[in-house]
């Protein structure tokens, strides 16, 4: 995140980054609430027999769901311009910066890897900053999860325990799987990728000399090297977060056949009413979701930043 920071003050566009975000924050957390308390009305008005009184409740949570989206939808064209500029921005800042410096430190590295950082590295922090499950989302699910939270305490103490009980397993395996060891997968992938690009690159600029010496089979061997490299690396971090979404999955479930059990005794008890409980799966969902998007977009956000952190790296050269 410091890393981003950096980036974003450098292009001048940190105090609007931030009140897009803010902007953008609120939409799922107030769905969130709406859909909650509109299941909720409905089954306490099927429970007390006023099925007249349904229509007034589809009319009023009706508009307001319709004026969320409108307001989402303003945002999301505000927001659309802004990361069109950034990505501008970016590219123009980067390029200008390679072209400023000396020959000799041109030189000093492979063509592949600048090739690599004017591409891959601007297309990852863009990402990170304006992609699907990064720091949009990453604000996002905080502001989520922190309401849907408040609202199961209100309604069901022991419900939101039981939440918590199987969702903090899986942050630990999510850390100790992914977050310590991908930024350190990412760079040596940054690293392959850039030979793999020098690599192939002699085959389209050199490939007259190429057949002149009769070198196809040693260039192609060369490729196969560098290509074989660069995928087992990113294997490797695929494997970690399939391991993580499995640990995710797993928990879930299991946290979901409890909170039924203990729904259905509740209410048998006569402690909750059916409508209650509904209401609690219903935040519940919300809380995992919350948590499932939160855990993806520090994932992202951590193999991100390893392009970002090179991204600053050039520009400071």
């Amino acid at each position: 995140m410091g890393a981003l920071r950096e980036l974003v003050k450098r292009m001048g566009l940190w105090r609007k980054y931030i009140v897009l975000l803010l902007l953008r924050s609120p939409f799922d957390a107030f769905r969130t609430w709406l859909l909650a308390n509109l299941m909720k009305s409905i089954f306490r008005c099927l429970e007390s027999y006023h099925s007249g009184a349904l229509w007034k409740l589809c009319v009023v949570y009706g508009l307001l769901c319709a004026l969320l989206f409108v307001y989402n939808g303003i945002i999301w064209a505000k927001y659309a311009a802004f990361s069109a500029k950034v990505e501008s921005c970016l590219q123009k800042k980067m390029f200008d910066q390679i072209l400023s410096l000396p020959l000799e430190q041109i030189d000093a590295r492979l063509s592949g890897e600048w090739i690599t950082r004017l591409n891959s590295d601007i297309q990852a922090a863009f990402t990170m900053m304006n992609g699907p499950l990064n720091i949009p989302h990453l604000v996002v699910a905080v502001i989520n999860t922190m309401l849907s939270c408040l609202l199961m305490r209100k309604s069901s103490l022991l419900f939101l325990g039981i939440t918590w009980i199987f969702a903090i397993p899986q942050f630990v395996l999510n850390d100790k799987l992914v977050l310590k060891a991908i930024p350190k997968l990412k760079e040596e992938a940054q690293s392959a990728m850039a030979e793999n690009t020098s690599a192939i690159k002699p085959l389209i600029t050199d490939a007259d000399t190429i057949l002149l010496y009769d070198a196809q089979a040693l260039m192609m061997h060369h490729c196969a090297e560098t290509s074989n490299r660069f995928m087992k690396i990113n294997m490797k971090m695929h494997v970690r977060k399939a391991l993580s979404d499995m640990s995710m999955r797993l928990f879930g479930i299991g946290g979901y056949l409890v909170l039924l059990f203990m729904g259905y005794s509740l209410i048998h008890s006569g402690t909750m009413a059916f409508s209650d409980v509904v209401y609690c799966f219903q935040i519940r969902g919300s809380i995992l979701s919350g948590m499932f998007m939160l855990i993806a977009c520090l994932n992202n956000i951590k193999t991100n930043s390893v392009c970002v952190k090179r991204i600053n790296d050039t520009l400071q050269e």
